[in-house]
């Protein structure tokens, strides 16, 4: 995809961090809107990966090493088909698959569980 077809699924990812953080009244917008342009190109250009069958053994791998930008992470996991938008109304809530750091064992497309600043690489 070129700039101008990613342009408007970016800003749909803002829009999804933006009323993610809101909605929760806590997370890092800043740290996942920093991401947008990164994430949805590598997503959407770069990464083989399918919504359908998230665990192929053949998919790339995403480490996301600055947990605390989910909120990215999961617009464009919603934008590549792999979760609802729906379960932005649970982000950061007791027993949701969205919490304030990406869980791999919860969210279908997440790799790695990361957390701390840095964790990705260490």
């Amino acid at each position: 995809m070129n700039t101008k077809e990613l342009s408007p699924i970016c800003r749909q990812v803002r829009r999804d961090i933006i009323t993610m953080t809101a909605n929760a009244g806590s997370g890092h917008p800043g740290g996942s809107l920093s991401a947008v342009e990164l994430m949805t190109s590598v997503f959407f250009n770069h990464m083989r990966v399918d919504p359908k069958n998230p665990h192929d053994p053949n998919r790339d791998r995403f480490v996301l090493s600055k947990g605390h930008a989910a909120p990215c992470y999961y617009a464009v996991l919603a934008a590549k088909g792999f979760i609802s938008r729906d379960e932005y109304a649970n982000f950061r809530q007791l027993h949701s698959i969205l919490q304030g750091h990406p869980d791999a064992k919860k969210v279908p497309g997440v790799d790695a569980s990361t957390g701390s600043l840095g964790q990705g690489v260490s």
